[in-house]
C-alpha cells in the first residue's frame, strides 16, 4: 500500500509539471456531458471475466457516439476477444507494465482523442497514460468507496456503490449522457456456432479458476459425472479449460471407468476462444466456479450451475435472464475447512440444480 501511495504522488507531480506544458486535461467543470466526441479512448487491461462486465457500458458509449473513432486499450491476455470486435476503431495492447506506459501513450496519441473512459485498469498508470495521449477528459472506474488519490485529473470517477459491478459501470458512463438501460453482456469476438443435436445432452465442466478457493473439488465434478451418466444414457460431459488444467483433466479422467471415459470428451487446451465459444455455447449446462468462462456463458444465454465461496454474487454473478442460472453460495459458515471451501457442496445439490434447468428445455 505504501509503494501505491508513493506511485500516485509521483504521478501526480508528474502531471502538475507535464500538463500545464505538453497536456491537454481540461479543469473538470469545464465538462460538457452533451459534447459529441469524435475521439474517444477506452481501458480495459485486466482480466476476461473484467471485459465481460464492461461490454454493456462498451455498447452503452457506442450507442453515444456511434460515428466516434474508438480506441480500445486492452490486455494481451484477451486480445483474441476484442481484435475483431465491430465496436473499436482500433485496439492497442498493454499488460500495465510502466516500461510500455510512453510507448502506448504516444501510441493513442495519435488517434487524438478527447475523452478516456478508464472502465478497470491500473492506477495511476492508466491516468499517466490517458493525460500522455492529449485527452482532455479522464472519466474512471474507481473500484473503491473512497478517492484514491488521482481525482485532481478526473472530470467524474464512480463513488461508493453497492450495486452488481455491470451497473456500477453503466452508472459511470451515464454522466456522459448514454442510455444505460441494456444491463446484458455481449461478446466482442465472432464464431461459428455448432448445430445443435437435440438427440444429447451435454453438460460442460470448467473445473480451474484463478484461485484454488473458487474450485469445487475435481472429486466432486467426478461423483456428479459418475451420477449424470448414469441416470440419463443421452448425457455427455464435455471438459474446458486452458493448460493450467490439464492437472485437474488428468484426475478427472483417471477416475472415471471405460464407459464412463467413451461418453466425456475434454477440449481443455485444445481450443482457440472461438472455438472455446462454440462448444460452451453449445452446452445444455455449464457447472463452473467463479471464472471467466462463466461470464462467456452467461453473455450467451448458456444454463449454468454457478458456485460461489468467498465472492459475491450479487456483485459478480450472472446479472441477466435469472431463470438461466442457479447460484450456489456458502455462507463463510458452510465452508469446509482446507483451501477448497466449496467442497461442502454436494454431487447432489449441483445433480438437482442441472435437472431444474435442463427440465426447462423439455
Amino acid at each position: 500500500m505504501a509503494n501505491k501511495r508513493w506511485k500516485i504522488t509521483l504521478s501526480n507531480n508528474i502531471l502538475k509539471w507535464y500538463n500545464p506544458l505538453f497536456g491537454q486535461l481540461k479543469p473538470k467543470e469545464s465538462f460538457d456531458p452533451k459534447r459529441i466526441y469524435t475521439s474517444i479512448v477506452i481501458y480495459s487491461t485486466t482480466a476476461l471475466g473484467d471485459l465481460m462486465f464492461n461490454t454493456p457500458a462498451i455498447r452503452a458509449i457506442k450507442k453515444r457516439y456511434p460515428h466516434a473513432f474508438i480506441t480500445l486499450v486492452s490486455s494481451v491476455k484477451n486480445k483474441s476477444m476484442v481484435e475483431k470486435c465491430e465496436y473499436f476503431s482500433e485496439v492497442i495492447y498493454w499488460d500495465q507494465k510502466v516500461k510500455d506506459l510512453f510507448q502506448i501513450s504516444w501510441k493513442v496519441r495519435k488517434q487524438r482523442p478527447q475523452l478516456a473512459i478508464l472502465l478497470h485498469s491500473k492506477l495511476p498508470y492508466d491516468v499517466l497514460s490517458a493525460a500522455i495521449a492529449g485527452c482532455e477528459y479522464v472519466i474512471r472506474d474507481n473500484y473503491a468507496p473512497k478517492p484514491m488519490g488521482m481525482e485532481l485529473w478526473l472530470a467524474d470517477y464512480s463513488k461508493a456503490f453497492t450495486g452488481h459491478l455491470i451497473e456500477r459501470k453503466l452508472k459511470l458512463v451515464s454522466v456522459l449522457g448514454c442510455d444505460t438501460s441494456d444491463t446484458s453482456m455481449f461478446v466482442p469476438a465472432p464464431f461459428t456456432p455448432i448445430k445443435k443435436d437435440f438427440s444429447r445432452k451435454i453438460i460442460g465442466f470448467q473445473m480451474g479458476a484463478s484461485e484454488p478457493h473458487r474450485c469445487w473439488p475435481v472429486a466432486r465434478y467426478v461423483e456428479l459425472a459418475k451420477k449424470l451418466l448414469t441416470s440419463d444414457h443421452h448425457c455427455e460431459i464435455a471438459l474446458i479449460g486452458t493448460s493450467l488444467e490439464l492437472q485437474l483433466e488428468q484426475a478427472f479422467m483417471s477416475k472415471l471407468n471405460d464407459e464412463e471415459k467413451s461418453r466425456t470428451i475434454s477440449y481443455v487446451n485444445k481450443t482457440n476462444l472461438p472455438q472455446l465459444l462454440a462448444q460452451i455455447d453449445n452446452f445444455d449446462v455449464l457447472v463452473t466456479g467463479d471464472t471467466g468462462p462463466m461470464h462467456l456463458a452467461v453473455a450467451l444465454k448458456t444454463k449454468t450451475v454457478c458456485l460461489f465461496a468467498t465472492a459475491e454474487p450479487k456483485f459478480t454473478g450472472p446479472f441477466q435472464d435469472e431463470d438461466l442460472h442457479c447460484i450456489i453460495k456458502l455462507r463463510p459458515e458452510e465452508f469446509a475447512p482446507g483451501g477448497q471451501p466449496l467442497a461442502s457442496v454436494s454431487a447432489d445439490k449441483v445433480f438437482s440444480c442441472i435437472e431444474a434447468l435442463t427440465a426447462m428445455s423439455e
